[in-house]
């Protein structure tokens, strides 16, 4: 057991941004991990929506390019063959994404509410109006594809929201629920994917109250923040990045940031959900690791 008397406590927060997202926090770590970063010490890592899924990876030490390369063979190949059972197009989201209705959706959730949580079930409302046509067991098939099938052994915590009462809730291995369950609910984007059934309420994405939820860190000396996009100065759906950092440095820890640069949010394009973006996102990761590894050596120590 590591003794955590003698040494700052660390969490490493992974936030959301879609396939694209998976890829370059992917080769981000990878390349920070190479350059001598311990990330595989931190004593919590919370991981919401694209971080849920490479924060299992790196606490089951799987993160790395050759596992990557069979991970996604085998739920290429699970994928078709489930789309295929179902009668459903060779796509994780079988219903098409409209950025902009999603938008409107987001803007009709804070009319007349003020309450954070009160915003989040708003938003949950229009999203359990409107199914989608991938089977909800079918979509947790694809991403225990992807993943082990146990939680690991280092804290872990993945992010949801209710969708039934705006609730945010982070899911670890002491709550009994089942790892892919709890990483697909995390990564469910309303209208795009299925709504997931946990204790018999609907979960969608942690990134329906922040794309960090980086306050679920709050209480370990160091945290390093990973983030595929600027969330802004704040928003009515939950505390964004800059106000959780904020907070956490004002009860004596220190946050260091890493956002993706130019190249990397080019290296997305305009649909984070498109695997076309998964090659370009990952070497993107690694190229920016190389820029930012010395800084983050010297912060996680």
């Amino acid at each position: 057991m590591t003794d955590t008397t003698t040494r700052p406590t660390r969490a490493l927060v992974l936030g959301g941004g879609g396939v694209a997202g998976i890829a370059w926090e992917s080769g981000l770590l990878i390349g920070l991990m190479e350059a001598g970063v311990d990330l595989e010490a931190a004593d919590l890592v919370v991981g919401t929506s694209a971080g849920s899924s490479v924060g299992v990876m790196l606490r089951h030490g799987l993160l790395t390019t050759e596992h990557l390369q069979e991970v996604l063979a085998a739920s290429e190949a699970v994928e078709e063959r489930t789309n295929d059972d179902a009668g459903l197009p060779q796509t994780e989201g079988s219903q098409s994404y409209s950025s902009t209705a999603f938008a409107d959706a987001k803007l009709d959730a804070t009319r007349g509410v003020t309450e954070e949580q009160d915003v989040r079930a708003k938003l949950g409302e229009w999203g359990r109006a409107r199914p989608v046509d991938l089977p909800e067991e079918t979509w947790v098939a694809q991403i225990a594809a992807r993943l082990p099938r146990d939680w690991p052994e280092g804290r872990l915590a993945i992010t949801a929201v209710n969708a039934a009462d705006g609730s945010f809730h982070t899911f670890g291995a002491q709550d009994g629920v089942e790892l892919a369950r709890a990483v697909a609910a995390s990564c469910t984007l309303p209208t795009v994917f299925p709504l997931v059934t946990i204790d018999g309420d609907p979960y969608m994405d942690g990134g329906m109250r922040s794309a960090t939820n980086a306050d679920a860190a709050a209480g370990h000396d160091r945290v390093l923040v990973v983030a595929c996009s600027d969330e802004g100065a704040a928003s009515p759906f939950g505390p964004v990045l800059a106000q959780a950092a904020e907070r956490m440095r004002n009860e004596s820890s220190d946050v260091f940031t890493i956002e993706a640069d130019a190249a990397s949010r080019t290296a997305f394009g305009p649909n984070v959900l498109d695997p076309a973006s998964i090659e370009p996102s990952f070497l993107a990761g690694l190229a920016q690791a190389q820029a930012v590894a010395a800084d983050v050596v010297a912060f996680w120590g």
